[in-house]
């Protein structure tokens, strides 16, 4: 099942569906482009229509984002739950094989490999076979790097919409089966920054949390009213329905 909000294309998935997707992505010879869509960023691909179209062509688009969840059920349709970006990393290292071979790419320097020492401590025999922060000037070599380690999966935290780009320009080149955007998740998994509180998640406040501990996403955080108000001005049609 395939829906569009505004325009930007996603899939209602729970979180157990988008790793089944996935497992099964990781059997075929070729690579695909995993997004995890915020409202951010459909407001982003309003204004940006190469942007646009890299979120369309991917191959799987989570929810991650409750206001594409609310969207949908003020269109009438059912957006299971909000999958970030987090959550699908850590759903996939709990539940694939541990010969899956991951590669970690973005970050500051030292963290994405913090984040991989601690990934390795809570998953015993998970196959970390690469690190690479996201301060590189040379893409043919950080391709190379991820070629010669023979990794399945690409988790990428460059931020949106450069992880998105990054993918989608390298598409062709990229050895890996499965690239994700995951965003900040490497500093939260290293432990630089704390996600919200559980009951902050329940209630869908995670975005306030980090807001207060990051003033500066304020202009960022202003495409959440943005959406809000396109979608109530849509009669019903913000979300559609269209496979």
């Amino acid at each position: 099942m395939v829906y569009q909000a505004l325009g930007v294309k996603f899939h209602p998935v729970t979180r157990a569906q988008a790793v089944d997707r996935v497992r099964e992505m990781l059997t075929q010879d070729r690579f695909h482009q995993v997004v995890t869509l915020g409202t951010e960023m459909v407001m982003r691909a309003q204004e940006n229509g190469q942007f646009r179209e890299v979120v369309n062509q991917a191959d799987l688009v989570t929810a991650d984002g409750v206001g594409l969840v609310l969207a949908s059920k003020l269109c009438n349709l059912h957006t299971p739950e909000r999958v970030a970006g987090i959550e699908l990393l850590v759903q996939l290292m709990e539940h694939l094989p541990r010969e899956v071979k991951y590669f970690l790419l973005g970050a500051a320097p030292g963290v994405a490999d913090k984040a991989a020492e601690n990934l390795r401590a809570q998953y015993p025999g998970l196959d970390i076979v690469g690190v690479q922060d996201g301060y590189f000037k040379d893409d043919e070599a950080v391709l190379q790097a991820i070629e010669d380690s023979g990794a399945h999966v690409l988790l990428v935290g460059l931020g949106s919409p450069r992880q998105e780009d990054w993918l989608y320009q390298h598409r062709h080149r990229l050895s890996a089966r499965v690239g994700i955007g995951v965003g900040g998740s490497f500093d939260v998994l290293s432990g630089r920054l704390a996600r919200a509180p559980e009951w902050m998640i329940r209630l869908h406040l995670e975005w306030l949390y980090r807001l207060l501990r990051e003033p500066r996403r304020i202009l960022r955080m202003m495409a959440l009213p943005r959406f809000a108000w396109r979608v109530l001005c849509s009669g019903g049609k913000a979300v559609q329905k269209l496979l």
